[in-house]
């Protein structure tokens, strides 16, 4: 388990992380969030529970009370934050990672909007779903990219940055969207911004902006994306 720590500060917020690549135990699961997970197989309650502890350390990270607050679930089974608190949760296998902030509604009166996180295996995507996830000109860009810097999984790292977009997205807005609802623009440096939008069930049409990083690791790849 890495240990909690700040990973990203601009003048006016910091953002709390966590993440472990090994299995968590059981017990640090809160009774409150068992419920969750009442009939789920063992694979995902492991998920649930590295997931959840990893998103307590961020949060403690900020605030030091928030060490044994329950994070429950929506309808859809997004992370419920505490208030004032935004905050994203990943997995993949054999990793998972959970970042937290302050939101802009705090009592502090400073922070940001949204967030979210999204990590992958280091592999390209299965074949054809590059075609289903991506604009004809985010294809033509990850050729381009590829071309500047042979070796990256540029598919997967188009993947996670629109997953993270998404993540930001959704608590703002309650909307579920495909991918075609996301555009990306990925730079070779490292950063990424991330454009959703769509209509609501009352026709009100949002759109969010996301700028983010993403980076590359030996066995995984993270995105992270901000709405400020």
């Amino acid at each position: 388990m890495s240990p909690a720590r700040t990973v990203w500060r601009s003048p006016s917020w910091r953002l709390g992380f966590a993440a472990t690549d090994e299995p968590v135990a059981g017990d640090l699961l809160l009774p409150e969030e068992r419920a969750l997970v009442a009939t789920a197989s063992p694979e995902r309650m492991a998920e649930l529970t590295a997931g959840r502890h990893c998103a307590r350390l961020a949060l403690a990270s900020l605030d030091p009370s928030l060490s044994r607050t329950s994070l429950l679930a929506d309808a859809r089974g997004a992370p419920l934050w505490p208030a004032g608190f935004v905050g994203s949760i990943t997995h993949c296998p054999g990793w998972t990672g959970a970042v937290a902030a302050r939101s802009t509604g705090s009592v502090l009166g400073r922070g940001i909007r949204g967030i979210g996180l999204d990590a992958e295996p280091v592999d390209p995507l299965p074949a054809g779903v590059l075609d289903v996830i991506a604009s004809p000109g985010e294809r033509e860009e990850l050729l381009r990219l590829g071309a500047a810097r042979p070796g990256i999984p540029w598919d997967r790292l188009l993947f996670s940055a629109k997953e993270a977009t998404y993540k930001a997205w959704y608590p703002l807005t309650g909307v579920v969207i495909g991918h075609d609802a996301v555009r990306v623009e990925l730079s070779a440096s490292g950063s990424f911004t991330g454009v959703a939008s769509a209509d609501d069930a009352s026709g009100r049409h949002s759109r969010i902006a996301v700028r983010g990083r993403w980076v590359l690791a030996p066995r995984v790849l993270v995105a992270l994306g901000v709405v400020g």
